[in-house]
C-alpha cells in the first residue's frame, strides 16, 4: 500500500511541475488541484503505529458502550445467579462437591420451572392449534376435551390461514383482542375496545415500549416505587430517562402514602425534572402487598391532578392470598370515579407468565392503551410495528387467560381444580415462609397479601456490615452469597430493588413445590443462626 500512495504522489508532483515549466509566468489553476490531492494522499499514508493500532484495538469495548447499557442493571438474573449457574455445574460436574444437592433458584417468578404443572386446557388448546391437522383425525376426540377442541377451531378460523407460524397485525390477531376485551368487560364491568389492546411477548415488551415514547432526555423522570422490580430501573436507564423514586412505607404492610408522592414530585421539579408517569405495581413486587380500593382512588386523582400518565402493573392479578383483601384493576376504579376513556391516560399491563398459568416462556401479555389522542396512539402503533407482531401461541394463551373455561364446559371441573389448587398452594407456602422468616433472629417479613414473593428485612451485626464493606459488597448481597454457598438457595438481595438507604432486605420466591418447603425451611434457619453467631457483635 505504501509503494502505490508513493508512485501516486510522484506523479501528482510531476504534473504539477510540467505545468509551471509551461506557465512560468501564468499560475495556473490546476497546480492548486495537483498540490490539493497531494497533501490529501500524503496525510493518508498510514503510520507503522496507526497501522498497529488499527489490528490491536477491538472495534467495541466495554468503554466504548452505549453509556445507557453500562448504567442499566437487572438484579434478578445478576451476581447472585451468575454464581449459581457456575454451582450448578460443578454439581453436574461433580457430585458431592458442595454441602447441598441442588440449586433451588428462589430468585425469579419462574413457576414451571420449580415444577408447576402447566393448566391442561390452555396446552390442549395450543397444541391443537399449532398441529391443526390433527384436529380432523378421530382419536383426537379421545385424546382432547371436547371444548378444547372447539376452542381451537375458534381460534383457527381468526387467524389468517390458519397457521400459528405467521406474522399476524402489529396489535396481535384481531379475534384475540376481541376475546381479551371481552374478558376485561367482564371482569371490570366497564366496556373494553379490542382496538386498545396492544398483544406483547409478556409484558416486559410493553414496559419498554411505553418508556421509549415517554422519555425524552434524562430531564424525563418517571416515578416507580421502592422497592421497585428491576425491570422499571433498567429501561428507565436504557431509555435514558431519571427514576424518581417514591418509597413504600414497610411500617404499614408496603403502603403507598400520596402525602410521599406529593413530596417525592416537588423535589423532582426543583431539580428541573419533568415527571411524566407514575408506574403502581399491584399486587406488589417484590413487596407482595394488595392495594385497598380507596387507596387506588386516591393515586387516580393524584394522577389527574398532576398530569401523569398512570403505568399499572397489574401481572399479579390472579395472585391474591388473604380474604380481605381482593384485586381491582386501575382502570376500573377509574371508571367507577367518572372518569371516561378520555379524562386520564392509563396504561394496564398483564402477562401470562404470573398468576396461576405460569406460562413464563411462552411469552404472552399484553398492555390496554386508554386516554390517549388518536396522534399519540398512531406513535403508539408505529412502535409496535416496528417488532413487526408478537408471537402467535404468547397471543393465543392471553386470550385464553382472559377467556378460560366457563361453567357447563368439559374442562371447568379440572380446570378449576387445577386453578385453586395451585392458588390454594401458593397461599400456604407464602404463610409457611412468612413464619419461618417472622422466628430468625433480626429478621422481620411482612404478609405477602399476594404475587409471589416476600420481602424480609434484616437488621445486620456491625461485624457482617464491615466485612461486606472489606469486599466491596452491600451486606444484603454478602448475606445472599454465603447462603447460595452454604445451601444452594438462591435470594436477590434487597439492593437490586431499591430500600431505604440504612436497611436491608432479600426478595424469596414462594414457587419451590410445597413438598420441598419444609426442608428449605430448615436450611435457611440453621445457615441464618450459624451466619448471625459468626458476626455476633
Amino acid at each position: 500500500m505504501r509503494k502505490l500512495v508513493a508512485h501516486r504522489a510522484k506523479t501528482l508532483l510531476a504534473n504539477a511541475t510540467v505545468n509551471s515549466l509551461l506557465n512560468p509566468h501564468r499560475p495556473s489553476p490546476n497546480n492548486n488541484y495537483y498540490y490539493y490531492r497531494l497533501a490529501r494522499l500524503l496525510t493518508s499514508i498510514p503510520s507503522d503505529t496507526s497501522m498497529a493500532s488499527d489490528h490491536s484495538t477491538p472495534p467495541l469495548t466495554v468503554d466504548s458502550l452505549n453509556p445507557k447499557v453500562l448504567k442499566c442493571e437487572y438484579a434478578v438474573r445478576g451476581e447472585i445467579v451468575s454464581l449459581a449457574q457456575k454451582l450448578q455445574q460443578d454439581l453436574q460436574a461433580n457430585p458431592g462437591s458442595h454441602p447441598f444437592e441442588e440449586i433451588i433458584y428462589c430468585n425469579i417468578g419462574n413457576p414451571q420451572s420449580l415444577g408447576q404443572q402447566p393448566i391442561t386446557f390452555f396446552r390442549e388448546v395450543l397444541a391443537l392449534c399449532d398441529h391443526p391437522s390433527i384436529l380432523d383425525r378421530s382419536e383426537t376426540q379421545g385424546l382432547f376435551s371436547a371444548d378444547s377442541i372447539e376452542r381451537a377451531w375458534q381460534i383457527l378460523d381468526q387467524i389468517p390461514g390458519r397457521a400459528t407460524g405467521a406474522y399476524s397485525h402489529s396489535q396481535g390477531i384481531k379475534g384475540l383482542r376481541d376475546t381479551i376485551a371481552a374478558g376485561i368487560e367482564a371482569r371490570d364491568g366497564f366496556p373494553a375496545d379490542p382496538n386498545d389492546i396492544f398483544l406483547t411477548d409478556g409484558a416486559s415488551p410493553a414496559v419498554h415500549m411505553m418508556m421509549q415514547l415517554l422519555i425524552r432526555s434524562e430531564n424525563d423522570g418517571i416515578f416507580c416505587p421502592i422497592p421497585q422490580y428491576p425491570l422499571y430501573s433498567a429501561s428507565i436507564a436504557l431509555h435514558g430517562g431519571t427514576l424518581v423514586p417514591y418509597y413504600l412505607d414497610e411500617a404499614t404492610g408496603w403502603g403507598l402514602e400520596i402525602s410521599e408522592l406529593k413530596k417525592q414530585l416537588e423535589a423532582a421539579r426543583q431539580k428541573g425534572i419533568t415527571v411524566r408517569a407514575l408506574v403502581v405495581i399491584n399486587p406488589g413486587n417484590p413487596t407482595g402487598q394488595v392495594l385497598a380500593e380507596e387507596n387506588q382512588r386516591d393515586i387516580v386523582e393524584f394522577c389527574k391532578k398532576e398530569g401523569l400518565v398512570l403505568l399499572a402493573d397489574e401481572v399479579y392479578q390472579e395472585n391474591i392470598y388473604v380474604p380481605e383483601k381482593q384485586f381491582h384493576s386501575f382502570k376500573k376504579v377509574a371508571r367507577s370515579m367518572g372518569y371516561g376513556d378520555k379524562d386520564i391516560p392509563l396504561v394496564s399491563f398483564q402477562s401470562v407468565s404470573k398468576g396461576y398459568y405460569g406460562e413464563c416462556g411462552k411469552r404472552g401479555g399484553y398492555m390496554e392503551v386508554t386516554g390517549f389522542s388518536p396522534e399519540v396512539r398512531e406513535q403508539i402503533y408505529k412502535v409496535a410495528s416496528v417488532n413487526l407482531c408478537s408471537n402467535i401461541s404468547g397471543q393465543i394463551l392471553a386470550s385464553l387467560v382472559m377467556s378460560p373455561p366457563k361453567v357447563g364446559d368439559e374442562s371447568y371441573e379440572s380446570y378449576s381444580a387445577e386453578k385453586d389448587g395451585i392458588l390454594q398452594s401458593l397461599a400456604r407456602r407464602a404463610k409457611t415462609l412468612e413464619d419461618a422468616l417472622n422466628s430468625l433472629e433480626a429478621v422481620t417479613c411482612n404478609k405477602a397479601e399476594g404475587a409471589m414473593y416476600l420481602f424480609p428485612r434484616i437488621v445486620f451485626p456491625n461485624k457482617a456490615i464491615k466485612e461486606a464493606e472489606s469486599l466491596k459488597k452491600a451486606p444484603d448481597a454478602y448475606y445472599a452469597s454465603r447462603l447460595l454457598n452454604a445451601t444452594g438457595i438462591v435470594v436477590v438481595p434487597g439492593s437490586g430493588f431499591g430500600q431505604v438507604p440504612g436497611t436491608w432486605h432479600f426478595r424469596c420466591t414462594i414457587l419451590p413445590q410445597e413438598e420441598k418447603i419444609p426442608a428449605i425451611v430448615t436450611q435457611l434457619t440453621e445457615f441464618h443462626k450459624k451466619f448471625m453467631d459468626e458476626f455476633r457483635d
